[in-house]
């Protein structure tokens, strides 16, 4: 067993409408190796958020290509706590037969990780498990750039969104003079609408652009999901 390479998987899944009929479950896993990122996303279709974060599990290491050592990681402490015993399995019988296929050939650990608390992996996977559920489908170039983030890597289509999500913002709103929850707030009109008005966005105009739209995500996905994502 010496001899495997260690991976870490990070996953997260969600249910948009949990509880309720007609739910949209996706899944989504980071996996990382000698700093190497890949981002693997499936859309599940009607489920629940319990069955989407165990779905999440066995996607990251269906994944794998060879049997390795796996620290799996999920903000999920239903995943975490019965894959290390602590919890029974009374439902979802047939996802969890799925999760123990998946790990069969690999050494796994289950780690318990803290959701929305600054991870970047976890961030990713929970921003791309979001966005598959919301639009039903997984998008290749969403997942490139979501590596890219990761790996601080400035990319053409990174530089479009933000000019695009500058552009939007910029339209919606009036200066800020209205409190109408819309566009820039007063704060960061003067400088979102000197950004969305240049012809040309530099490295450094890219970086402001994003930081200060990554203020604005729910404008930004009720207008454009993928934009929010690329972000």
């Amino acid at each position: 067993m010496s001899d495997q390479k260690t991976v870490i998987i990070t996953t997260d899944g969600t249910s948009l409408g949990n509880g309720k009929p007609n739910t949209r479950a996706a899944a989504a896993a980071v996996l990382e190796f000698n700093g190497y990122r890949r981002v693997v996303a499936a859309f599940i279709g009607v489920a629940t958020n319990q069955r989407a974060e165990i779905e999440a599990a066995a996607l990251g290491l269906r994944s794998l290509k060879r049997p390795c050592t796996v620290i799996l990681r999920s903000d999920s402490q239903y995943v975490i706590q019965t894959m290390n015993g602590t919890f029974r399995r009374k439902s979802n019988l047939t996802c969890w037969q799925a999760l123990d296929e998946a790990a069969k050939d690999h050494r796994v650990t289950y780690e318990w990780i803290q959701g929305h608390s600054g991870n970047p992996e976890q961030e990713t996977a929970d921003k791309i498990a979001r966005l598959t559920a919301k639009t039903e489908t997984v998008d290749p170039a969403v997942l490139n750039e979501a590596v890219a983030r990761l790996q601080n890597e400035y990319t053409p289509a990174l530089s479009a969104a933000v000019s695009k999500g500058l552009k939007h913002l910029a339209s919606s709103c009036d200066g800020a003079h209205r409190r109408d929850g819309l566009g820039f707030n007063r704060f960061d009109a003067a400088l979102g609408h000197q950004l969305a008005n240049k012809p040309h966005l530099t490295a450094r105009d890219i970086a402001s652009g994003r930081r200060l739209l990554r203020r604005y995500q729910k404008q930004l996905e009720a207008f454009d999901p993928s934009i929010a994502a690329i972000l």
